[in-house]
């Protein structure tokens, strides 16, 4: 008897036992895992507000005197509060209990680090904002009237926000 013959039935049984275990697999219909609604979020728990936009920058001191000197916020703290700083939480006030923005922190810049979007500063006059940071040496691609996109020494984009007018009154 020839070992081909011999192979042909185990073949055809292999293929009828697959055929069988496919077909059985797909008639069952599977239900989707529907994930449970978390409870109703007490309020001891509830977050209170944003605190801060946390990011990474190659030369903390400059980064500081950019945000600080060009953009006019303020060093809420600095981390640790004795010795050489990592980090400075920044803000509109200098009070970090009352509006900390920005944390920036000394750290290794990634490449696409600088892709996560923008920060954006609400200010009166985004023009005369986008001015005053190209003169400090940060020109950005176009100024123009209304809301500007600037760059910080790291790359990271900052869109400078002027609210429109409203409208007037009749």
């Amino acid at each position: 008897m020839s070992y081909r013959l011999l192979l042909l039935p185990v073949a055809v049984l292999l293929a009828s036992i697959f055929t069988a275990a496919a077909l059985t697999q797909s008639s069952q219909t599977v239900a989707p895992v529907v994930p449970a609604m978390p409870p109703a979020m007490p309020d001891d728990v509830k977050p209170i507000r944003v605190a801060g936009l946390g990011i990474r920058v190659s030369d903390l001191e400059r980064s500081k005197k950019f945000y600080t000197e060009v953009l006019g916020l303020k060093v809420g703290a600095k981390v640790p509060a004795q010795g050489e700083p990592v980090e400075y939480l920044l803000g509109m006030t200098g009070d970090i209990r009352a509006d900390t923005l920005i944390v920036i922190r000394k750290g290794e810049i990634k490449p696409g680090a600088t892709e996560f979007g923008s920060l954006t500063l609400v200010v009166p006059n985004a023009r005369k904002m986008a001015e005053r940071v190209a003169a400090a040496g940060y020109p950005p691609a176009r100024i123009v009237d209304g809301t500007n996109f600037v760059k910080d020494p790291d790359g990271y984009t900052i869109e400078l926000y002027q609210r429109p007018a409203a409208p007037a009154r009749q």
